[in-house]
C-alpha cells in the first residue's frame, strides 16, 4: 500500500482480499481456483460479525438491482431515439409500396409485460417445489439463504459484475463488501469532540475549507437541499425520476418505487451525503465517526448550518492533503465490539454516564 501527500492510496493486491491464508504454496496451489473457501470464508465473516457483512451483502443485492433497471432505461431510450431518427428521415420522403409496407412492420418496440420483474427477481432465490435446491432449503441458515440472493443477482446481470466469472463468485462477493462497504473514503473535518451514534448535533461552518467540504458532499443534490430543507436520499439515475429526455416507462417506475420500499433502510444510511467527522487526532488508527447531513442550511453571508447524525465509527487507515489544502481519509468500519466499547468511552467523556 503506497499513497503521496497529496493524491489518495493507491491499493495493492491485499491479503485480506486477494489471496487466503494458507498453510503452504502447495495448499495455495491446489485451492487457488477454488472458489467453495471464500464462501465459507463470507459465512464465518457474517456469523462473527453480522451487523456489518450482511448489510454489506445487502448492498450488494441492492445495487445490482439498480443496475439492472438503469440499464433497461438506457436500453429503451437508445430505441426510442432510434424509432425517431428513423421515422424523422422518412417523414417527407416519397416511399415506395414496399418500403411502405417495410416501414409498417417496423413498430416502436413493445416491452414484454413483467420483464423488469423477472430480472429483479432473479435475485431472489426460488421457491418453486420442482427447484432440486429447495429440497435442502430448510437446512440452509439465514446468512446461506442472503448468500445465495447475491450470487443469484450478480448471475443474473453479469455486464457490471463480468469478474466474478473469472475470480469466483464467492470471491468477488468479499472483494465488494470489503471495498466498497467496510472501507470508507472521504472528506475530513477535524475537531476534537465526543460523538455518540444516533444523537445528531449541529454545527455552523464559517471556514472556506468547510465550507467547500459541504459544497462537495452536496454536490449531487438539488440546490433545495441546501437551504434548510430535508434532505432526501438519492439514488443516482432512478431517484428522484429525471425529467427531459430520459423516458422511465410505468413497469420501471413501479419496479423501481417497490425496489426502494423494500430496501428502505439501506436508503436512510447510505442514500445521504456523508463525511468524516474526526474527533481525536488525525493519526492512522485513530478512531473517527462517519456523519450524515440531514440539514443544509446556507446563511446570506455563505456560512453554513449543518444537522449531522453520526452513523458508524471507523478506524482512520490512511489520511492525506489534498492540492487546496483540505483532507481527505480513509478508514474501516468498527465491528460490532469495537464500536460498542467506543461509543461507551464517548459517553462517559460526553458526561451521559456517571
Amino acid at each position: 500500500m503506497s499513497h503521496t501527500r497529496t493524491g489518495a492510496p493507491i491499493d495493492g493486491h491485499s491479503t485480506l482480499t486477494h489471496t487466503l491464508p494458507l498453510v503452504c504454496k502447495q495448499f495455495r496451489k491446489l485451492t487457488r481456483h477454488h472458489d467453495l473457501y471464500w464462501k465459507h470464508a463470507l459465512l464465518r465473516m457474517m456469523h462473527k460479525e453480522p451487523t456489518l457483512w450482511e448489510e454489506g451483502l445487502k448492498r450488494v443485492i441492492f445495487d445490482v438491482n439498480c443496475d439492472v433497471l438503469r440499464a433497461e432505461i438506457v436500453e429503451r431510450n437508445r430505441s426510442r431515439v432510434t424509432t425517431q431518427r428513423r421515422d424523422k428521415w422518412t417523414k417527407d420522403d416519397q416511399l415506395s409500396q414496399p418500403q411502405q409496407q417495410q416501414q409498417q412492420q417496423q413498430q416502436p418496440p413493445q416491452w414484454p409485460h413483467g420483464r423488469i420483474e423477472s430480472k429483479i427477481s432473479a435475485s431472489q432465490p426460488s421457491e418453486h417445489p420442482d427447484n432440486p435446491s429447495n429440497n435442502t432449503a430448510a437446512s440452509f441458515t439465514d446468512e446461506e439463504k442472503l448468500l445465495q440472493q447475491a450470487c443469484a443477482a450478480i448471475q443474473s446481470y453479469p455486464p457490471r459484475n463480468h469478474r466474478a466469472t473469472s475470480s469466483g463468485i464467492y470471491k468477488y462477493i468479499f472483494q465488494s463488501i470489503e471495498l466498497r462497504h467496510l472501507r470508507y473514503q472521504a472528506p475530513v473535518f477535524g475537531t476534537p469532540s465526543p460523538v455518540q451514534l444516533g444523537r445528531a448535533y449541529g454545527l455552523h461552518f464559517h471556514n472556506p475549507r468547510y465550507r467547500s467540504m459541504i459544497s462537495e458532499v452536496m454536490a449531487n443534490y438539488p440546490v433545495s437541499a441546501r437551504m434548510g430543507e430535508r434532505i432526501s436520499p438519492i439514488v443516482p439515475g432512478l431517484y428522484p425520476p429525471q425529467h427531459g429526455q430520459v423516458i422511465m416507462d410505468d413497469d420501471i417506475k413501479a419496479s423501481t418505487l417497490d425496489l426502494l420500499k423494500k430496501n428502505e433502510s439501506l436508503l436512510g444510511k447510505y442514500q445521504l451525503p456523508t463525511f468524516i467527522h474526526a474527533h481525536q487526532s488525525l493519526d492512522q488508527n485513530a478512531p473517527a465517526t462517519i456523519v450524515q447531513v440531514q440539514v443544509c442550511d446556507t446563511q446570506p453571508d455563505g456560512s453554513i448550518n449543518v444537522f449531522l447524525e453520526p452513523i458508524a465509527y471507523i478506524w482512520l487507515e490512511k489520511i492525506w492533503e489534498r492540492p487546496d489544502g483540505s483532507v481527505e481519509a480513509r478508514g474501516i468500519r468498527m465491528g460490532q465490539e469495537s464500536s460498542a466499547s467506543y461509543r461507551r468511552l464517548c459517553e462517559i467523556r460526553q458526561g451521559g454516564i456517571r
